[in-house]
């Protein structure tokens, strides 16, 4: 009956984490309706836009400390309710800077939801599950995203982008209520109600397996996510790929994504090391990088070769996700929540240096993609490297749980 409700808990997450990932992204899919309405430039929107991703960082690892000392379901539904009244006052507004505070209301909630399913799955199921159920919560919010996404573009013909933030905050409404009534911490975990967040916070800094996995996860899963959802579109570009074409580039990555995040979990059970399947699926992916970025278009009317090797980029380095496992595993319960959320933002960090790191790296003589993208690879090479410095977390007593 445990494991039952357990589930029940985890889809409640779950659906946290997509409510989240798609009021983080909503923006860009109504860009131009929404600087139309607020009668803003392209920069005024994106800095109007950008204020989601300033609260998501203040709030990352308070809100993993928050998880360690009280029950969740407190704690979640605190989460779900800033992101949700963030959701409603951008659906109500017309004005630049008003917009501007909702999304920063909407970031402070967003940054509950993904720690707050890695705690929840820790504290409910068993480590050998940790990194299945983790990566499926990650198939489940790419894959629904993806759909959303798609129907956010039909409704924008019928519906104004207003409209369509209203039934979104309708669905968090219901997300809130479900949330109040049915996730919450198991009641034989005990809570570490003594220790502070400076507390946490120095033992996470000073456990150097935490910063070699989380500067590993960051140049590994921070380079796919800048890959995935910005920097292939110079490429495509540049081989003057229509834009539908260029979309469905772009989502074979993250198709790859939500296929390899729970294989590389399942398969590390399998084999009984997080380590060596991280090296191998980061080999792979650099590999499948160095295709994806190099690798000519042929005139293939179909483009079934650079859409393959989207497909295993994301497949094969998503395989860094299980560094969030080995951070789980080798974090105690008192600061397993902060060490997940200090990772977490070292790779969200990192993602968005990256969609400027690159341009340092233009020249007079040639500004094309093939100048400067070879800075992403060798991103994933330096988390090969440090793989050879990080112990495997992976243990026997896996084994009997």
């Amino acid at each position: 009956m445990r494991n039952k409700y357990g589930y029940i808990v985890w889809f409640i997450t779950t659906l946290f984490v997509i409510y989240s990932f798609c009021l983080n992204t909503a923006a860009a899919v109504f860009f131009t309706a929404i600087q139309t309405t607020l009668h803003a430039s392209n920069f005024e929107v994106s800095l109007a836009s950008g204020a989601f991703i300033l609260g998501f960082a203040c709030m990352q690892i308070p809100a993993g400390y928050l998880l360690d000392k009280f029950n969740a379901r407190f704690v979640v539904s605190a989460g779900v309710l800033l992101l949700t009244f963030g959701n409603v006052i951008a659906s109500l507004t017309d004005h630049l800077v008003i917009f501007s505070i909702a999304n920063f209301i909407q970031g402070l909630g967003a940054s509950f939801a993904f720690i707050a399913a890695a705690i929840l799955i820790s504290q409910w199921f068993s480590g050998k599950i940790f990194p299945i159920l983790f990566g499926f919560t990650q198939t489940i919010s790419c894959t629904s995203a993806s759909i959303i996404h798609y129907y956010f573009i039909i409704l924008l013909k019928t519906y104004t982008w207003n409209e369509i933030y209203q039934g979104l905050a309708v669905f968090g409404f219901i997300l809130l209520i479900l949330t109040l009534l049915i996730v919450k911490t198991p009641a034989t975990y005990k809570q570490h109600t003594t220790i502070s967040l400076k507390q946490s916070l120095s033992e996470v800094l000073h456990n150097k397996q935490i910063w070699l996995c989380s500067i590993a996860a960051a140049t590994s899963f921070g380079v796919l996510l800048a890959y995935a959802s910005f920097w292939y579109m110079p490429i495509q570009t540049y081989y003057s790929i229509e834009n539908w074409q260029a979309v469905i580039i772009s989502g074979m990555i993250f198709f790859g994504i939500a296929i390899g995040t729970p294989f590389s979990g399942w398969i590390s059970n399998k084999l009984k090391s997080r380590i060596m399947i991280i090296h191998i699926t980061l080999v792979l992916g650099a590999m499948a990088l160095v295709l994806g970025i190099y690798l000519p278009h042929y005139n293939i009317s179909t483009l079934i070769i650079i859409k393959t090797v989207s497909f295993f980029i994301g497949f094969f380095l998503s395989g860094s996700m299980l560094f969030y496992t080995i951070v789980n595993e080798i974090s105690p319960a008192s600061t397993r929540g902060v060490a997940i959320s200090f990772l977490n933002t070292l790779v969200f960090l990192f993602n968005t240096i990256l969609l400027f790191i690159p341009y340092l790296f233009v020249t007079t003589i040639s500004k094309e993609f093939f100048t400067y993208l070879w800075i992403l690879p060798c991103c994933a090479l330096i988390s090969i490297l440090l793989l050879y410095f990080i112990k495997d977390s992976y243990s026997k007593q896996n084994n009997g749980k």
